[in-house]
């Protein structure tokens, strides 16, 4: 009996831990949804993990022929046009809805594939719950199709490091508005 009250003390306290730290988060934060990711070391983490970093944030899938490396080559051209110190300071979150097929050892390889900064980039799967829910706070839509694959919108949004959206674009190349406030984001004042 002592260890069920000991295990119940635990996990009482641990969600006080839960709640405390969403209540630091600003009520607009998209870091108080509570969601986990899969990362390509097979490690468990929470969605907020480049919380306190200005952050890339956007939905794909592995096997994509097209829109998803897009994504990724667009992703790349925005934070290149940053100096070198505000891309130190920057970080890029890329979370799957194909959980299934974007398994770690397949999010290692698309890493290295597109030579992805390990120090700044992290691709993550989601299962589909949370996948279903991150797309929605995020404005990301797709669908399963017959054959496997998915139809979903290209959306990239800059989190400032309390998880609030700064900015998003739909264009993975040339939005001048968004690349000014990604700048603005990861300038030095601004951490």
């Amino acid at each position: 009996m002592m260890r069920w009250c000991v295990l119940a003390g635990a996990i009482a306290w641990i969600g006080a831990l839960s709640l405390s730290a969403a209540a630091d988060l600003p009520t607009e934060s998209l870091y108080q949804l509570p969601a986990r990711l899969t990362t390509p070391r097979g490690d468990t983490v929470e969605w907020d993990l480049h919380r306190g970093h200005p952050t890339l944030v956007s939905m794909f899938y592995g096997s994509c022929a097209a829109t998803c490396p897009m994504l990724i080559t667009g992703v790349q051209g925005y934070e290149s046009h940053l100096d070198k110190a505000s891309r130190a300071r920057l970080r890029v979150l890329l979370v799957s809805f194909d959980a299934t097929r974007d398994t770690p050892e397949r999010l290692a390889a698309l890493a290295r594939l597109h030579r992805a900064d390990p120090t700044r980039w992290t691709l993550t799967s989601a299962s589909e719950p949370d996948a279903r829910r991150i797309a929605a706070l995020l404005g990301v839509r797709y669908r399963r199709l017959p054959d496997g694959d998915f139809d979903h919108s290209l959306l990239i949004t800059l989190l400032d490091g309390q998880g609030r959206v700064v900015a998003s674009t739909t264009k993975p190349i040339g939005d001048v508005e968004f690349e000014a406030k990604l700048r603005a984001a990861t300038a030095p004042d601004r951490g």
